[in-house]
C-alpha cells in the first residue's frame, strides 16, 4: 500500500506463564489465517527467566500491545511475550515477525525490558494492510519497583507492593494492591485499587477510579469522571470537564469545571472550587470551603464552619457549624445551623429554620423567611417580603415594597418599612415601627412600642399579663389609629387630629385643651405616656377584648 499508514492493531491476547521455563528461549512459530479476508498472521513466542537482587527493579520500554504484570514471591522476573504479525501473504508477516526483537537487559539496577520494532518504515509501507503488535505477561518479585513506559495498549499490574511509576497513551491502565504509586496515561481509563501508599496519578480524556489508599491521593483530570473511594490521608483532585465524586477520606481539596462534584464522609477540612456544576457535600468532620458558579451547591452535616460563595445557582444546607453564604440569583435554605449564620444574596431568596446562633441576612428582590433563630437577627431586603417567628433575641428588619410580619420575639423588634405593610405580634420587648403606605399592626407586646406611619392605619394592643405599663407613641396620616389596653390601663394621654374624631372607652381625667380632635388627660394614675398624632383621621383607645 504505497503511502498509506500501516495499521498497528493488536493481536490475540498472551499466554499466560508457563512454570518451570529458565532463560531465553527459540522462537516458536504459529501460523493461522487472519480475521481478515486474504490475510495470514503469524504469532511467535518469546520466554525468559531471570533473577533480580532485591533493591532492584523492572523497567518496560513498550509500544503497539499489552503488558499483564503480577507480583510473586520469590526472586525470579518470568517474562513472556507473543509477537504477532499480519500481512497479506505468510511469508511477508512470518518476514516481519522476524524483524521484531525483544531486548532484555541485566544491570546493578535491575531488569530493562524493551520493545524494538523495525527501522525502516518504507518496508511497512510498500505492504498493503500491514500489522503488528507485542502482549507482554510478566511475573516478578511482589516487592520490587516497577517502571512503565507504554503506548497503543492496555497495561493491568496486580500485587507490585514496591514503587510503581507507569505511563501510559491510549489504552486502559490498572493497578490492583500495590504499594506507593505514580501513574499517568491519556486517551483511556485508569483503575486503582488497594495501594499501601501514596498516589499520583494524571490523565487526559478518560475516566478514572480509585479506592482503597492507604496514603494520600493526587489525581489530575481531563475530560473524564473521577470516582475516588476510601483514601485514609488527603485528597487533592484537579479535574475538569467530568463529574468528581469523593467518598470516604481524608482532607479533601476540589478543583473541577464542567461537572457536579459530589463528596461524602470526609475526615477532615474540606474546599471545592467549581465552575458550571453543582457541589454536593455531606458528612464533613471539619470545614468545609465551597465556591461554585452555574451550579447549586448542597450541604448537610458539617461539623466545623460552612463557606459558601455561588453564583447563578440555589444555596441549601443544614446541619452544620458556623456557615456564611455569598450568593447572587439563587435561593438560600438553611436548617439546624448550631453556630451564627451569614447570608448576603441578589436576587434570591432566603429561607432558615432553627440557627443557634445570631442570623444575618441581606438581599435584594427577593423575601426572607426564617424562624428558630436562637441568638436574634438582622434580615434587610430590597422589594421583598419579611417573615420571621420564634426569636430568641432582638430582631431587626429593614425593606421596601414588600409586607413584614413578625411573631413570637422574645427580644427587641426594629422594623423599618416603605411601600409595605407591617405586622407584629407577640414581643417581649420594645416595639418600633416606621413605614409608609401600608398598615400597621402590633399586637400582644409587652415592652414600649413606637409606631410612625404615613398613609397607612396603626392597630396597637399590649400583652394583657404584662407587668406595669409601657410608653406607646404612634402617628400616621389618612388613616385610622386604634390603640387597645388592659382594663386597669395607667397612661398620660396626649392624643390630637385633624378632620377626625377621638373616642376612648377609658375614662379620662382631662387637663388643659378639650375637643372632638383633641385630648389631653389621664388615664388611672398616668403611669406611662401614651401620645397618639393623626391627619385626616380618627384616634381609638380601647379595653383589650376579655
Amino acid at each position: 500500500m504505497s503511502g498509506s499508514r500501516p495499521n498497528f492493531r493488536r493481536g490475540r491476547r498472551g499466554l499466560a506463564w508457563a512454570v518451570g521455563v529458565f532463560g531465553t528461549l527459540g522462537w516458536l512459530a504459529i501460523s493461522a489465517h487472519a480475521a481478515d479476508p486474504g490475510q495470514e498472521q503469524v504469532s511467535k513466542d518469546f520466554q525468559k527467566t531471570l533473577n533480580l537482587s532485591a533493591g532492584q527493579s523492572v523497567r518496560i520500554e513498550h509500544k503497539f500491545g499489552e503488558i499483564k504484570l503480577h507480583g510473586e514471591a520469590g526472586r525470579e522476573v518470568k517474562i513472556f511475550a507473543r509477537i504477532h504479525a499480519q500481512a497479506s501473504s505468510r511469508a511477508e508477516a512470518e518476514s516481519f515477525a522476524e524483524k521484531i526483537r525483544i531486548e532484555v537487559e541485566q544491570t546493578a539496577q535491575g531488569v530493562q525490558i524493551r520493545t524494538v520494532y523495525p527501522q525502516d518504515q518504507s518496508w511497512i509501507r510498500n505492504r498493503k494492510n500491514t500489522s503488528f503488535s507485542v502482549d507482554y505477561d510478566i511475573a516478578m518479585p511482589g516487592d520490587a519497583a516497577l517502571v512503565v513506559n507504554n503506548n497503543f495498549g492496555n497495561v493491568n499490574a496486580v500485587n507490585v507492593h514496591g514503587m510503581a511509576e507507569i505511563e501510559n497513551n491510549h489504552g486502559q491502565l490498572t493497578l490492583h494492591d500495590s504499594g506507593a504509586a505514580r501513574v499517568s496515561n491519556a486517551f483511556g481509563s485508569i483503575d486503582v485499587n488497594n495501594a499501601a501508599g501514596n498516589v499520583s496519578i494524571t490523565n487526559n480524556n478518560g475516566s478514572v477510579n480509585v479506592s482503597s489508599i492507604k496514603g494520600s491521593l493526587d489525581l489530575r483530570n481531563r475530560f473524564g469522571n473521577v470516582t475516588a473511594n476510601s483514601i485514609q490521608n488527603s485528597v487533592t483532585i484537579n479535574g475538569g470537564n467530568g463529574p468528581v465524586q469523593v467518598t470516604d477520606a481524608g482532607e479533601t481539596t476540589i478543583n473541577n469545571s464542567f461537572g457536579a462534584v459530589a463528596t461524602r464522609n470526609i475526615g477532615g477540612n474540606l474546599t471545592v472550587h467549581n465552575n458550571n456544576g453543582a457541589i454536593e457535600v455531606s458528612n464533613v468532620s471539619g470545614t468545609a470551603t465551597l465556591h461554585a458558579s452555574f451550579g447549586a451547591i448542597t450541604f448537610t452535616n458539617v461539623s466545623g464552619a460552612v463557606k459558601c460563595t455561588a453564583s447563578n445557582g440555589k444555596v441549601e444546607g443544614k446541619q452544620a457549624g458556623e456557615v456564611s453564604v455569598t450568593t447572587s440569583f439563587g435561593e438560600v435554605s438553611l436548617e439546624q445551623i448550631t453556630g451564627p449564620v451569614e447570608v448576603e444574596d441578589s436576587n434570591g431568596a432566603i429561607n432558615a429554620r432553627e440557627i443557634k446562633g445570631y442570623a444575618k441576612f441581606n438581599t435584594s428582590f427577593g423575601s426572607i423567611e426564617a424562624s428558630g433563630l436562637h441568638k436574634g437577627v438582622r434580615a434587610t431586603t430590597g422589594n421583598g417580603a419579611v417573615n420571621l417567628s420564634d426569636v430568641d433575641g432582638d430582631a431587626y428588619v429593614k425593606t421596601s415594597f414588600g409586607a413584614v410580619q413578625t411573631k413570637r420575639i422574645n427580644g427587641n423588634v426594629i422594623i423599618e418599612n416603605s411601600n409595605g405593610q407591617v405586622t407584629v405580634n407577640t414581643v417581649k420587648g420594645d416595639v418600633t415601627v416606621k413605614t409608609s403606605f401600608g398598615a400597621a399592626t402590633v399586637e400582644d407586646i409587652s415592652g414600649q412600642i413606637n409606631v410612625n406611619n404615613q398613609n397607612g392605619g396603626v392597630m396597637i394592643s399590649t400583652a394583657r399579663a404584662s407587668t406595669g405599663c409601657k410608653n406607646i407613641t404612634a402617628n400616621t396620616s389618612f388613616s385610622s389609629i386604634q390603640v387597645r389596653l388592659p382594663e386597669n390601663a395607667s397612661y398620660s394621654v396626649t392624643a390630637r387630629t385633624s378632620l377626625g374624631r377621638i373616642r376612648t372607652d377609658f375614662p379620662v381625667t382631662a387637663s388643659g385643651l378639650l375637643g372632638g380632635d383633641t385630648l389631653n388627660g389621664k388615664i388611672g394614675n398616668g403611669g406611662c405616656t401614651l401620645s397618639l398624632v393623626n391627619s385626616n383621621g380618627g384616634i381609638e383607645i380601647l379595653k383589650l377584648a376579655n
